[in-house]
């Protein structure tokens, strides 16, 4: 018994640590995706996970992420964006603009990626 509750814990943080790492390779790609849409530059070529949260979301239970990244409109400025992903799938980018002016960008609900390609 104690032996199957071993292999079932180790399956379980198997799962997360695959699911997570999927996760932060989407939200990468639909920082650079949102920047390109938007002409901007997204520095240093990464985000990062501010936080997650177990969910009940459309598809059921689910891994709520927030990530943060920053962009940059003319090369000297840094400005702040932010994604949220619903398990792997997007719910939001919001760029933050220079002026004041947000941008919010969501799931394209004819594509079946979720708004960016996989």
């Amino acid at each position: 018994m104690t032996g199957l509750i071993i292999i079932l814990a180790l399956t379980l943080v198997a799962f997360y640590v695959n699911d997570t790492w999927r996760a932060n390779e989407r939200a990468r790609r639909v920082g650079r995706q949102a920047c390109e849409r938007a002409g901007v530059q997204l520095l240093d070529a990464t985000v990062v996970r501010t936080g997650q949260r177990l969910l009940w979301g459309e598809r059921g239970l689910a891994l709520q992420r927030h990530y943060r990244f920053e962009f940059s409109a003319d090369g000297a400025g840094r400005h702040p964006g932010e994604i949220s992903l619903e398990g792997r799938q997007l719910k939001r980018v919001t760029l933050d603009w220079p002026d004041g002016g947000r941008e919010f960008q969501g799931p394209d609900r004819n594509d079946p990626n979720g708004g960016a390609s996989r």
